[in-house]
């Protein structure tokens, strides 16, 4: 599957102060306006698991506030959601974002800043969950939020477009997504430097979009000054770096450095793994990257185990029918097809077409590609009646999505030539060859 589709691109995960201070006087509002900066401190280092006992402490004091609707709970669930979501402990965060967007509705007001704050956490975590509409709604809500109240050059309005920018490119919306970062990062250039860690995040995206477009050069650019900025403002073990670091041994790997893509996917993993643990869905990303190099080099049984201990990452954190399992069963699929256990890839890349097909629709370049696969596989193994279906509906895909010439429709065809030789159809045999060899003296 072309894994620069599913890249999730992680954000910055903006963290909501309180509206009000109580008089110094009350010793239990001193004491939540000491843990919610603590909070603060421990979160911007990338020392998660301070952090979420932090806000586990603010959540339980605030409740003792009155009224019991107030703005210091209101943040603290904000905070509370935002350290789940940078976890990767997705189903605990929403509900305390939920409950923080309501209540900052009730207390503030429905066009406060604080409740474009937690609608922005929110749209962030519906797009790590894979509920794009919903994510579009919070994000646009946040976006009219803050341009009506800072205007449209704030650095606070730069956050959501380069959330909402994300978003875009996750649902293939390139050039939508690219206007968005780019005013993102214009704002974030002049209001807060060319070496904040927030400009290096918006670099982070623009990076993806130019990897989806196949400029590999520019991302492999715009990430190598993301990586330089992260390490000097944050340090090489910071969270912040995992994404860089992925999407570069991705980049890499596309220009076929396959000896270079390994040490920023190391790297990557290692950091995932003492930032949110082995085991967590968040290291899952950089694993995948690791997996691919692994499968690149001809490392079948390292890849193999790469790819399975994601797939149960994102088995135990993500629903059964989020995309982000299709890619692990497909790359599961591919090494073993690689390996020989044809029979192993079929039903791996059947379980991953079902979820794809359901999330991406039938005219979707990776559900294509998993037809084709599945069309190889099926005639390897004998069932030319199943190839066949499978390559004409992967042919169909890919000239309606790329045009009757392209590459990918090319091998389509000489797939579909080699499967009515097995079946001894000449006829059609010849047709399909001719037809490839056309198509490859035009290109």
């Amino acid at each position: 599957m072309n894994r620069s589709i599913f890249l999730i691109v992680l954000l910055s995960l903006a963290v909501g102060c309180a509206a009000h201070q109580a008089p110094p006087s009350d010793t239990r509002q001193q004491e939540w306006l000491a843990l919610n900066k603590a909070f603060i401190d421990h979160y911007a280092v990338g020392n998660y698991g301070d952090a979420l006992a932090v806000a586990e402490r603010e959540v339980d004091l605030a409740q003792g506030f009155k009224p019991r609707d107030n703005a210091d709970l209101a943040t603290s669930l904000n905070n509370l959601g935002v350290i789940n979501m940078a976890m990767g402990r997705y189903a605990e965060a929403e509900p305390p974002l939920r409950q923080a967007l309501a209540m900052r509705e009730k207390v503030l007001g429905p066009d406060h800043p604080e409740v474009a704050t937690t609608l922005g956490n929110l749209g962030e975590l519906l797009v790590a969950r894979d509920r794009p509409a919903e994510a579009e709604e919070a994000l646009l809500r946040a976006l009219e939020i803050r341009e009506a109240r800072f205007g449209s050059e704030n650095k606070d309005l730069a956050e959501t477009l380069n959330n909402v920018g994300e978003l875009y490119f996750r649902k293939n919306l390139l050039d939508e997504g690219e206007r968005m970062l780019r005013r993102a990062l214009a704002i974030r250039e002049r209001e807060l430097g060319p070496d904040s860690p927030q400009v290096a995040r918006t670099l982070d995206n623009l990076a993806g979009i130019a990897q989806a477009r196949g400029r590999f050069e520019e991302a492999r650019q715009l990430l190598e000054r993301s990586l330089a900025i992260k390490e000097k403002s944050l340090g090489s073990e910071h969270p912040w770096l995992v994404n860089t670091l992925t999407s570069l041994s991705e980049v890499l790997m596309a220009q076929g450095d396959t000896a270079g893509a390994e040490e920023p996917a190391r790297r990557a993993v290692d950091t995932a793994a003492k930032a949110y643990g082995p085991d967590n869905v968040r290291t899952a990303i950089p694993l995948t990257a690791l997996g691919n190099v692994l499968r690149a080099q001809g490392r079948l049984d390292e890849a193999l185990d790469a790819y399975a201990r994601t797939l149960t990452m994102r088995e135990a954190a993500l629903p059964q029918d989020h995309i982000d399992l299709a890619v692990s069963l497909g790359n599961l699929a591919s090494v073993q097809y690689a390996r020989g256990r044809l029979a192993e890839a079929d039903a791996l890349y059947d379980r991953a077409l079902a979820i794809s097909e359901a999330r991406l629709g039938q005219d979707h370049a990776d559900v294509a590609q998993l037809l084709f696969n599945i069309g190889v596989v099926s005639r390897r193994l004998g069932n030319l009646a199943r190839a066949e279906e499978a390559l004409l509906r992967a042919l169909a895909a890919r000239e309606k999505l790329f045009g009757p010439t392209d590459a990918s429709v090319a091998a389509t065809l000489e797939a579909l030539a080699m499967t009515m030789k097995d079946a001894g159809r000449d006829d059609a045999e010849a047709m399909y060859a001719e037809r490839a060899r056309a198509i490859r003296a035009h290109n």
